[in-house]
Order: C-alpha cells, then sequence, then structure tokens
C-alpha cells in the first residue's frame, strides 16, 4: 500500500514548572494531534529536525555565527 503524507509544526518551547505543566503540555499535544484527523489522516510519526539560519550581513561582521534551531513535526498519512 501506497501513503501520501503530511507535516504540521509542533510546539518546541514547552515551560515545564510543575506537574500540571506536564499534563497541560501532553494534553496540548493530543489535541493539535486529534485536529488533524479529520481527511482520513492518522498520527504517524513525531520528528525532529534541524534548521541552520546562516547570519545576516552586519550580524556576520560583529562575529555572529549561524543559529541552529530544532523543529518537532507531527507525520500523519493516509492511503493514496
Amino acid at each position: 500500500m501506497t501513503y501520501e503524507y503530511k507535516c504540521v509544526a509542533a510546539p518546541t518551547d514547552l515551560i515545564i514548572k510543575k506537574q500540571t505543566d506536564i499534563d497541560k503540555s501532553v494534553r496540548g499535544f493530543g489535541a493539535l494531534i486529534n485536529s488533524n484527523l479529520d481527511g482520513g489522516w492518522e498520527f504517524y510519526s513525531m520528528e525532529q529536525i534541524t534548521c541552520t539560519k546562516p547570519a545576516g550581513c552586519l550580524a556576520s561582521i560583529f562575529g555572529k555565527k549561524e543559529e541552529t534551531t530544532y523543529v518537532n513535526m507531527l507525520v500523519f498519512r493516509r492511503p493514496k
């Protein structure tokens, strides 16, 4: 069977100070997954990709290096 895929950005900055923050974050991920199931999509995986942004011209003159960030994405699939 062949599939088509879609990717949805997931939250990256979760500030956890107490147990209820963890519970709230987990529920938020669940709600995000559930909101993307319409149209026959099923949750497939969560992946993290690395994105590198070069420093701008002026910033590089002053020694700023490229900036690396990590992006979480939820991957959904459905049969073609």
